[in-house]
């Protein structure tokens, strides 16, 4: 499954993964909740930890104040201590991080996602990166009320975290940043002329290639991924950062990310180094806010100017053939 083709505003929203990271993006999109709609993007995309939050963010179209407060807090709150990931987890039959816990419990239950709210006029279509491991190749799928728990499931399926692949709709997913963790490119090859990017690390980083070792424990009976996955995941996480940097002529990128290396880490669980991570997301939530209203404000005026402009380049050629029909 492929980007949908841009059309309307050609406005899309990009949520980067990065395991416990992903709480700056959750802070990220609890200011935008406060002040910039999810109906302002035509498409929104989340990646790993990142469509979680963009879960949340995608079916809250008005300002929920306690609602989004409520999902935010389930960064340093729900997932801190030995809750969700711990080394104790496997003598207990689960995986070293808890996916049930967080999907069924928490999303399901304690801290309920509105699915129902996905695909209903209004709201942009969410779209969730995941890479299939049947084809070896990234796919966007389109996130429903019927598929979102278990779609989320497979963008956060970590080699070695967890048990590293997820059915959905009779095939094996898992995470999208093995192999792509920030799709720039496919949205700009789809005709997103717009694109606002939550990066949970800063812009500048560098990623190394993974060592030979981390293939191998990913994914030991599947040579092919392991392999694909040693060789894509740094190229395009750098080479999304320099696009992001110096985009194409008539793109435009806005980039939300974080000044200096965040107080977490992947698997960081330390409470009060997630609320910090999670009060960095909200501060830089909001000085975007005020920057991107402003500039989706800007280009809807020099839309409607074009559209007024053209409409004028019109009218002198259509009087001329008229008038000669007349003569005729």
């Amino acid at each position: 499954m492929k980007l949908p083709l841009a059309k309307g505003t050609k406005r899309a929203l990009l949520v980067e993964g990065g395991g416990m990271k992903g709480a700056f993006s959750g802070g990220v999109l609890h200011s935008l909740n406060q002040y910039l709609g999810p109906q302002n993007f035509d498409l929104v995309v989340g990646v790993s930890s990142g469509a979680c939050s963009a879960a949340y963010y995608v079916t809250m179209k008005n300002p929920e104040p306690i609602k989004s407060e409520r999902a935010l807090s389930v960064w340093y709150k729900e997932l801190s201590g030995r809750q969700l990931i711990s080394l104790l987890h496997p003598f207990r039959g689960k995986t070293f991080l808890d996916q049930e816990y967080l999907i069924d419990f928490i999303f399901r239950k304690k801290v309920r996602l509105e699915s129902e709210f996905l695909g209903k006029k209004g709201f942009p279509e969410f779209r969730i990166a995941v890479s299939n491991l049947h084809s070896h190749s990234i796919e966007y799928v389109k996130a429903t009320s019927t598929n979102i728990f278990e779609l989320l499931k497979a963008a956060t399926s970590l080699p070695i975290a967890t048990r590293g692949k997820q059915w959905l709709a009779g095939r094996l997913y898992s995470d999208a940043a093995l192999l792509n963790p920030l799709p720039i490119q496919d949205l700009i090859e789809a005709g997103y002329k717009e694109i606002i990017v939550v990066m949970n690390s800063p812009v500048a980083h560098i990623s190394k290639p993974l060592s030979l070792v981390t293939g191998l424990f990913a994914f030991p009976r599947n040579w092919k991924i392991a392999k694909m996955m040693r060789r894509w995941h740094h190229h395009n996480f750098n080479h999304a950062r320099i696009i992001a940097k110096k985009p194409p002529n008539g793109i435009h990128i806005h980039t939300i990310a974080p000044d200096v290396p965040l107080p977490v880490s992947l698997t960081t669980t330390v409470r009060n180094r997630l609320f910090e991570t999670v009060q960095l997301g909200t501060q830089k939530g909001e000085e975007a806010a005020a920057f991107l209203k402003d500039f989706f404000l800007g280009s809807q005026k020099t839309l409607k100017g074009t559209v007024q402009s053209r409409a004028k380049r019109q009218t002198p050629n259509k009087k001329p053939l008229r008038s000669k029909s007349k003569r005729k």
